[in-house]
């Protein structure tokens, strides 16, 4: 009787419930169509993709809205737009669903005698060796487990960390990831090195100013990515205007082809730099790149509780820092 009551109060005060979700009696129908009602922005595609009528999304919505005492979505002519309670819930609903996509893909794994997957996202300064040196650490206690693994910029990967497509996502904490919500535990601290093919005409020089490189053709990162502002910022700074002959490129592979083929310059992390400088491969200049704006480690979002196997190969990246 009370729980009947109840239901149209899911909130008190404009303050959510502990049970909302309950009290609202939440299906998995409307968390699809809130999902796709931010993928389509309108809510005829939105009720065909998830496979209902215009009228039956419309009274979801509706009831979703009215039981929840707030509006999720702004109504104009071009279509709906979620609003600030919109976007929280929709976020978390996408987490949902990709929880359940685990949850799939672990009993598919499960039966085809492998035992799961994680998935793992890695920025530049992770990708080329710390991240494979823990996988080849990890597998040699998970043989059977799969591992997903995605690049990217933060750009792209944080919010894949926040919808649950990432379990845990591995780079340089290059902003306040306590502030956003997140956890951040460092690892190493990893500089920056600039770097040319092995037979440069710069490598003979002893000491290079910066400014002296900026007519220079460059790999820079992408516009996007925090360590591209830092670089042409430095550029400014010693009295230069950023190179404008210039490749965006986050790729290792692709970088080092680029390098070994062209006069290009490009700016890597110091560790990756060193080794293919000890593979013949390239050439360090003696140059000073601006610092990176914080150490590497392992970004994960607090609360969420992560696999045995993701836990383990947190240890297995831990381990394999040297």
């Amino acid at each position: 009787m009370t729980l009947n009551k109840s239901i149209n109060t899911p909130t008190k005060d404009g303050i959510a419930l502990p049970d909302w979700y309950l009290r609202t009696r939440l299906k998995m129908r409307q968390i699809l169509l809130l999902v796709a009602l931010d993928d389509h922005r309108n809510i005829h595609k939105a009720a065909s993709h998830v496979g209902m009528t215009q009228p039956a999304a419309t009274r979801l919505l509706s009831d979703l809205e009215r039981l929840l005492k707030i509006n999720l979505f702004e109504r104009n002519t071009r279509g709906v737009s979620p609003n600030g309670y919109g976007q929280s819930l929709i976020r978390h609903c996408r987490m949902i669903l990709t929880t359940l996509d685990h949850a799939r893909d672990e009993i598919n794994a499960i039966s085809s005698g492998t035992t799961g997957r994680t998935a793992i996202g890695t920025l530049q300064v992770a990708a080329p060796m710390l991240v494979p040196r823990g996988i080849l650490r990890f597998k040699k206690s998970h043989p059977n487990h799969t591992l997903l693994v995605r690049d990217g910029t933060t750009s792209t990967l944080l919010p894949a960390l926040w919808r649950g497509e990432l379990d845990l996502l591995v780079g340089r904490a290059s902003n306040n990831l306590a502030g956003e919500g997140l956890k951040f535990e460092a690892l190493y601290e990893e500089p920056m090195s600039i770097v040319a093919k092995k037979d440069h005409r710069l490598t003979k020089r002893k000491y290079i100013k910066l400014s002296t490189l900026a007519k220079e053709e460059w790999i820079v990162p992408t516009p996007d990515s925090i360590y591209r502002k830092r670089l042409d910022e430095a550029f400014r700074k010693s009295g230069a205007n950023p190179p404008s002959v210039v490749v965006e490129s986050i790729s290792i592979l692709t970088n080092m082809l680029l390098i070994k083929e062209s006069d290009m310059l490009a700016v890597m992390p110091s560790r990756v730099a060193k080794h293919y400088a000890n593979l013949d491969e390239l050439a360090i200049l003696s140059v000073k790149p601006p610092t990176p704006s914080g150490p590497v480690g392992i970004i994960s979002v607090p609360g969420r509780p992560l696999t045995p196997a993701a836990t383990d190969f947190i240890q297995a990246l831990r381990e394999s820092v040297n």
